[in-house]
């Protein structure tokens, strides 16, 4: 008979056990979950002073910028390294267009804001690509292997 009684009163406990916690950081008021937190926090691009206006602007060009090189990319009359030279003026123009928008020093702190908080919302440079990835998504040969890198 005791080991009838005995068992139910283990999970009981043990089910107690689990759920102290959760009751005890839900009725802390003095803490804070850590999901709010982000959602309070002021976008980087207001903590850095860059009105909404400049950055709708900003992701207009690089919209555009993406449309341009797009079109390059699907461009079968150009050669691979006309394509590149293409999208790499594409990318210069719409650099210098983001930089009569944004100072460098304001543009400098968006970023470190952005990988402050763990990079969400950022966006890779107007020239950057991943290694090994061409502009067009092709494969590309490792540095080492490349004439001009020998």
């Amino acid at each position: 008979m005791s080991k009838i009684f005995v068992y139910p009163m283990t999970v009981l406990i043990c089910l107690l056990g689990t759920m102290s916690p959760a009751n005890a950081q839900t009725s802390n008021p003095t803490n804070p979950q850590p999901h709010t937190a982000k959602v309070q926090q002021e976008p980087c691009w207001q903590k850095v002073g860059i009105s909404k206006d400049v950055i709708d602007q900003r992701e207009q060009m690089d919209r555009d910028r993406d449309s341009q090189i797009q079109s390059v990319c699907s461009d079968t009359s150009m050669t691979p390294q006309q394509k590149k030279q293409k999208i790499h003026e594409i990318r210069q123009e719409t650099k210098q267009k983001v930089s009569g928008l944004i100072s460098e020093q304001q543009q400098q702190e968006l970023e470190a804001c952005h990988k402050e908080r763990g990079g969400a919302n950022h966006r890779a440079p107007a020239g950057g690509q991943r290694a090994g990835v061409g502009p067009c998504g092709e494969l590309t040969a490792p540095s080492g292997n490349h004439p001009a890198g020998q």
